[in-house]
């Protein structure tokens, strides 16, 4: 009898270290699809850490995109803008990487690419999490990111991936990934309902977090749809 409880013992021992390095494995792993897209593109990497001029000066770039059509055009005429992959994650690049002062660029971000790929948006970014949750501009977001890395504690001072694989969608005035979207830690997949209830945060709060920021009152957004590897936003100029 004590042989077999000894057994059951060592068996239940050997299945959770198991499913533990399967997590450690999983969560600290660095996804192909950004090292195949930093591989093809080497600046999203090279370039780094950037300065605050540099992320101010690629979202002027971006905007720069979004403004012109809508600027040309009559109040309630029907404009539609376009944007590529290197838009999309200049977009991303002044979103994460600028604090809410836009005085300083936050640090322990290692790199940042955004593509389209089976009419999807794939983004995601390279970070220190340890360095990240040090950042008082983040507010609510530390709070998440901490609980991330006390329910994993090996993720802390290192480098992991975060990322979000979903579609867009119009949501009243904002654009906001669908309910489908999952968030990627390493190479585990969460749903927003299912990263909510195990970090104790609203899925509110993470669907604001990671929606799309178009910074035009002048502009109210009809549709939006990935055709051609391009991010389609129709709409009209109020």
């Amino acid at each position: 009898m004590k042989k077999i409880i000894f057994k059951s013992i060592v068996l239940t021992l050997i299945v959770a270290v198991g499913g533990l390095y399967y997590v450690w494995q999983e969560a600290t792993k660095v996804p192909d699809e950004y090292t195949e897209a930093i591989s093809a593109d080497r600046s999203a990497d090279r370039d780094l850490p950037l300065q605050v001029r540099q992320v101010v000066d690629r979202v002027t770039v971006t905007n720069s995109k979004i403004v012109a059509p809508i600027e040309t055009a009559q109040s309630g005429q029907k404009v539609a803008v376009k944007l590529n992959n290197e838009d999309l994650n200049n977009l991303v690049v002044g979103k994460v990487l600028l604090s809410h002062a836009g005085k300083q660029v936050r640090s322990g971000i290692k790199g940042i690419k955004t593509n389209i790929k089976d009419g999807k948006i794939h983004t995601g970014a390279l970070v220190n999490l340890e360095q990240i949750t040090k950042d008082s501009t983040l507010g609510s977001q530390t709070a998440a990111l901490n609980k991330l890395t006390d329910r994993l504690p090996f993720l802390k001072d290192r480098d992991v991936y975060v990322g979000i694989v979903g579609k867009p969608i119009v949501n009243g005035s904002r654009i906001e990934f669908d309910k489908d979207t999952q968030i990627k830690v390493g190479n585990m997949n969460f749903t927003i309902a299912q990263l909510a209830e195990n970090l104790g945060v609203s899925e509110a709060k993470i669907k604001r977090a990671i929606e799309i920021q178009l910074q035009q009152q002048n502009f109210k957004v009809d549709r939006i749809g990935l055709e051609n590897n391009e991010l389609k936003i129709e709409g009209a100029r109020k």
